[in-house]
């Protein structure tokens, strides 16, 4: 890899002048008002979708409810002789 230009040494100019700073992982505080302001975010957020995801997923549970209520009929022993008058 010596005469090959690799990422970040493509032959250009030698760049001079550039300071980075960075903060040491130990001192970052990664949960700093995580309590305070996460949890009325996650509300707020949650609130603001619910007109959007409520009604599917209401309107999914009647019908689901609805058809497990038939089913069980048809598989009890009201819902086989009611079958048989039609079969």
């Amino acid at each position: 890899m010596g005469g090959e230009n690799w990422w970040g040494n493509m032959g250009g100019p030698v760049q001079k002048g550039i300071v980075t700073y960075s903060v040491s992982s130990f001192q970052q505080r990664a949960f700093a008002g995580a309590l305070k302001y996460g949890i009325f975010n996650v509300f707020r957020r949650t609130m603001s979708q619910a007109p959007y995801v409520g009604p599917p997923i209401i309107f999914g549970y009647l019908i689901y409810s609805s058809y497990t209520k038939k089913h069980e009929f048809l598989h009890s022993k009201a819902g086989k002789e009611e079958l048989a008058k039609y079969g």
